[in-house]
């Protein structure tokens, strides 16, 4: 039984990036944050000590084993002390990314790194994140970092996730003030994903983890999907239980698929009609990328098929108040275009040409029939390209919007796109698009007549 009964208290769920209070730390004036030392506490009688940067909760004897039982424990770490005397590392904490960089407990050049309270635990647990049979028992590190609250940089953390410690290294580090060397531990974290219990952390599952007449194969039917995961199948599946932000935003090719009928059909069309002028799909890929950008998006032209650098079209978009000189700017448009079939999914390398020609404040736009596949769309997320990607299913439903709305038949717009295409072929470079494009148009007609 637990010191304190549910029916006294209930366990809470949490989020990652929620802040909490610490009550006496200057913090516990704002009402508006659940409590950090409630929290910690759970349906037992004492929290985490709030004092400590590595704090593991007190063990115990784990029911039919031969060992104790470590129920969790809890970085904490202050990036606002950061080459500080007292704290002269820095820890890297990316929530994100399921990323952490953590640094230990010892501050002293007289002492060994393995020999301060929380590394010395640490340390000694290793292999039961490494043994198969000892997995399930294995704490939960769960991260804190500290937050600052209306410019008060003091009483509040913020939950940063929970998962396990990939490697353990041993740093030398200098002390901020003095000349004074010192050893310590540092551990690289995998943060775990929480996307099955819809961003929620449930802290029934550490409470039953400090209960000593539950044991840990019990404990563990309240964890994360993710960590019962990892208990299952280890190392192999450690990528697929870390945290990505990005992996929210991916669409399945499946899910790209789900179109009607009648788009799949102008799909089909559209590979068929440029199956012997590939080329001439980029007169449609911006004439899409337009639709999609708004009427502030002007059309600039195609590049030629030899030393396009892997540029098909570039268009421009103005921003801001037309009428003000100082409140609008103009960026340039990059676009790819690749009509194949839609069972021929985008990677990563097709793309890889345009991210490389983007120069700073200029957009990408990659339109094609097909899909994008998974690890070409967390590659734009996690690294923050400023790239659209246009697939099949959002191109099958511009194009039939556009054939309703102007009462055209689809067969007249492609030909009326790839007669654009082709009046409209350029060697110039994408910034002359900025000049305007009437001055781009002439510039270039003297440099043909030339």
């Amino acid at each position: 039984m637990t010191s304190t009964s549910a029916a006294q208290k209930t366990s809470q769920q949490i989020r990652i990036g929620q802040t909490f209070r610490v009550p006496g730390s200057g913090g516990s004036t704002n009402g508006n944050f659940l409590s950090y030392t409630e929290l910690t506490r759970g349906l037992h009688s004492l929290g985490a000590d709030i004092q400590k940067g590595m704090f593991f909760y007190r063990e115990f004897h784990e029911p039919g084993q031969s060992f104790n039982r470590v129920p969790a424990f809890i970085f904490h770490s202050n990036p606002f002390k950061k080459g500080s005397g007292d704290t002269p590392w820095v820890d890297v904490i990316e929530p994100d990314f399921g990323y952490a960089l953590f640094h230990g407990d010892n501050k002293r050049g007289d002492k060994g790194p393995l020999q301060s309270w929380g590394n010395s635990k640490l340390s000694a647990l290793q292999n039961m994140y490494s043994d198969p049979l000892l997995r399930r028992f294995a704490p939960p590190i769960l991260v804190f970092t500290q937050d600052h609250v209306e410019g008060n940089r003091k009483g509040y953390r913020q939950f940063s996730g929970y998962g396990i410690p990939l490697r353990f290294l041993i740093g030398t580090q200098r002390e901020h003030s003095s000349s004074t060397y010192f050893t310590n531990l540092i551990v690289e974290l995998a943060l775990f994903r929480l996307d099955r219990e819809c961003g929620f952390f449930d802290w029934r599952w550490i409470d039953l983890r400090r209960d000593k007449n539950a044991d840990a194969q019990y404990a563990l039917s309240q964890a994360p999907t993710a960590w019962k995961t990892w208990v299952e199948k280890g190392d192999s599946s450690i990528e697929f239980c870390r945290r990505r932000v990005a992996r929210d935003r991916v669409v399945t090719e499946r899910k790209q698929l789900e179109i009607p009928a009648s788009q799949f059909q102008i799909l089909d069309r559209l590979v068929s009609y440029y199956s012997s002028r590939k080329h001439a799909f980029e007169g449609l890929a911006s004439f899409v990328t337009q639709q999609v950008l708004g009427p502030r998006c002007s059309r600039g032209w195609v590049t030629k098929r030899s030393g396009d650098g892997g540029i098909d079209f570039v268009c421009r978009l103005d921003v801001g108040d037309e009428a003000s000189a100082l409140c609008r700017l103009q960026t340039v448009v990059l676009g790819q275009a690749k009509c194949v079939p839609i069972s021929k999914p985008i990677s990563g390398l097709h793309k890889a040409r345009v991210v490389a020609r983007l120069q700073r404040g200029w957009l990408g736009v990659f339109v094609t029939t097909s899909v994008f596949s998974r690890s070409a769309q967390l590659e734009v997320f996690e690294d923050k390209y400023p790239i659209l990607l246009i697939n099949g299913q959002k191109l099958a439903q511009i194009v039939e919007a556009v054939c309703t709305r102007e009462r055209i038949e689809l067969e007249k717009l492609l030909d009326r796109e790839t007669a654009w295409y082709e009046e409209n072929v350029s060697h110039l470079p994408a910034a002359r698009v900025l000049d305007g494009y009437e001055l781009s148009t002439r510039l270039d007609a003297t440099a043909k007549a030339q």
